[in-house]
């Protein structure tokens, strides 16, 4: 069974969810190691600085490292870029399955493709319930 093909339907979804995890793990780490190099130089600023630089120099430091930590909150690029790769490896691991005719599918027969999109809809399913339950959590904080 090692020539059988997964769908290639999902075999695209994978490969979405794949760079969508890539994307947001990107964009999380260039935007925290942004914050922190901001947040480390609040001090030498405060330090460092003659009377007139240091005060709004300081405000605008902390005032950008408070927009960072927003949008990062705001767009939850780190849940994202996690439930995005887990969905990725989940996907991985049931196509290597279903190709080899391993796991579940050694006794399919001639239902394997069935139970593989069955079972590949199932993992859908379950990230977009973890997306949806993730991006939900920071609006009961608010208010």
């Amino acid at each position: 069974m090692a020539d059988v093909v997964a769908p290639s339907k999902i075999v695209e979804q994978s490969n979405w969810y794949g760079k969508k995890a890539r994307n947001n793990r990107r964009f999380y780490i260039v935007m925290k190691t942004g914050e922190i190099v901001l947040a480390a130089a609040i001090p030498v600023v405060s330090v460092f600085g003659d009377a007139a630089f240091q005060r709004p120099v300081t405000a605008l430091l902390g005032a950008l490292v408070g927009v960072i930590e927003g949008v990062l909150n705001l767009g939850q690029y780190q849940q994202n870029w996690l439930v995005y790769r887990a969905a990725r490896e989940a996907l991985r691991r049931e196509e290597l399955l279903f190709s080899e005719g391993a796991g579940p599918y050694a006794q399919a027969g001639p239902q394997a493709s069935q139970l593989f999109v069955e079972r590949a809809d199932a993992i859908i399913s379950g990230e977009n319930t973890k997306w949806v339950v993730a991006h939900q959590q920071p609006s009961k904080n608010v208010g």
